[in-house]
């Protein structure tokens, strides 16, 4: 059960990663042009890349992965709207308590954790509560599934997909309660205790999408109801379960997610208020100095599971380029993650600085 845990750790949390530092290197040897070679030689991998307005690179863009905590930018953007509407206060207080009902540990890879230590030592906590804005931080910055889970009851599932037509994104299935979703199979466990493990996995892969999204809404009700500690006592999973689960995450393209980073990037399609408030939660790049000297802005959210990779992300320099990169991976082996895992940061750094490694995307 313990390695198990470990393992959904790591999903919908990498992206964490990613944020902290734009710049920090991993153990091994980094090697962007492994990307470039895979892209080359596997199908499970997309990218879509635009330079200043042009499409640079365009591998597979209209084929359709799990999103993983990429995904979490759709909320984020649905938060700064209903900002801007008036509909919340992003300084509105909201409790700890109410973000802890769906915190399940170990489940998050520290994600949680780790955004509760930096909001008190920058003095972010009022007690035990913080600000609306903060809680969309820990969401995009730090990839908190319980503060993901909250917004997404706060502002509204219906809501939020419908800010998908709104903004002219296609090829993008809905989105649906994370949380409650991971939880799927120990519900199943707690009411129907004969079930085998083999039944369980049988009866979720059979499921449709509808009646599997239902669900993942009866138990996030559950957790709001006090029934956390039920879950965690009797939290079920595996490896082929988690499996289910990461294929199941909401999908779309590499080409409609770089044209939301171009949306983001170009500061004029939202409104001023949404931009604001979507320039404060998104670009959290632009806390790091060393970003600063050569960035006019930046931001992006990346994601995983145990079996794939994501990052989309969007930047212009102070010498006026504006770039927009999305990357996804699906089906991947272990080793191909790690080693995805520890050269995408740097692949990215030089899709933005590196002339010879853009003439090479231009190949592909």
């Amino acid at each position: 059960m313990k390695v198990a845990l470990i393992i959904i750790g790591v999903c919908l949390v990498i992206g964490l990663i990613f944020i902290v530092t734009w710049i920090r290197q991993f153990t091994g040897k980094v090697d962007p042009d492994y990307l470039i070679d895979y892209l080359k030689h596997n199908e499970n991998t997309s990218l879509t890349v635009y330079r200043n307005g042009e499409t640079l690179a365009a591998v597979r863009e209209d084929d359709m992965f799990p999103l993983a905590s990429t995904v979490k930018t759709i909320v984020a953007i649905e938060y700064a709207r209903q900002c801007e509407e008036k509909k919340i206060d992003p300084s509105h207080n909201v409790s700890l308590g109410e973000l802890d009902q769906y915190y399940i540990p170990d489940t998050d890879g520290g994600a949680h954790i780790s955004w509760l230590d930096y909001s008190k030592e920058h003095g972010l906590l009022l007690g035990d509560s913080t600000n609306l804005e903060n809680v969309v931080k820990g969401m995009i910055l730090f990839s908190s599934n319980a503060n993901t889970e909250y917004l997404m009851e706060l502002l509204g599932i219906d809501e939020i997909n419908g800010s998908l037509d709104e903004m002219g994104i296609e090829k993008h299935e809905a989105l649906y309660l994370i949380v409650g979703a991971m939880l799927v199979p120990t519900y199943f466990k707690l009411n129907h205790p004969s079930y085998t493990d083999d039944y369980i996995e049988s009866k979720i892969k059979e499921m449709s999408k509808e009646d599997y999204i239902q669900v993942s809404q009866v138990v996030s009700n559950e957790l709001k109801k006090g029934e956390k500690d039920t879950y965690i006592e009797n939290l079920h999973t595996s490896d082929s379960l988690q499996r289910i689960w990461s294929d199941r995450l909401t999908r779309s393209t590499t080409s409609e997610y770089a044209t939301l980073m171009e949306k983001l990037n170009s500061k004029t399609f939202f409104k001023k208020e949404t931009q604001q408030r979507l320039d404060s939660v998104m670009e959290g790049l632009m806390e790091n100095p060393k970003n600063r000297k050569w960035l006019k802005h930046a931001g992006q959210k990346g994601g995983a599971t145990a079996f794939l990779v994501t990052n989309a992300a969007y930047a212009t320099d102070k010498e006026g380029n504006s770039t927009e990169v999305a990357f996804f991976t699906d089906d991947l082996e272990a080793a191909e993650m790690e080693k995805i895992f520890n050269n995408l940061n740097e692949f990215i750094l030089k899709v933005l600085r590196d002339e010879d490694l853009r003439k090479k995307l231009e190949k592909l």
